[in-house]
């Protein structure tokens, strides 16, 4: 068996639990929180200079749903340390639409040529 389907054997779910926004003066700071149980916590971190943007002027689901659709992007460089078969997702939910998207992204954006 080879490393790959170790992993994948060994790791059986990658799990996106939450996500944060927070305004500070100068910018606006967006954690992941992700997890590979019995693996490890993921916890990156993107900083955007607020310079000009008027934060609060921006409509609040909006932001929500681009920030979680960024986080799952985000989660493909933690999912590729194990690769588990499954990610579930808990902060958040995808249509039959978003989810074929998303799986064809995975799965063809991330083959080797």
């Amino acid at each position: 068996m080879n490393k790959f389907e170790e992993l994948r054997n060994e790791y059986k779910e990658f799990i996106y639990k939450s996500y944060d926004i927070s305004e500070e003066t100068d910018k606006i700071k967006i954690e992941y929180f992700f997890e590979i149980p019995n693996l490890s916590v993921f916890k990156p971190t993107i900083e955007i200079e607020k310079r000009n943007i008027d934060f609060k002027s921006i409509k609040g689901d909006f932001v929500k749903n681009l920030v979680f659709n960024i986080g799952m992007i985000e989660l493909i460089s933690y999912w590729k340390s194990a690769c588990p078969k499954k990610v579930v997702i808990e902060c958040g939910t995808l249509n039959e639409e978003q989810i074929a998207w998303f799986k064809k992204l995975y799965y063809l954006g991330l083959r080797r040529i």
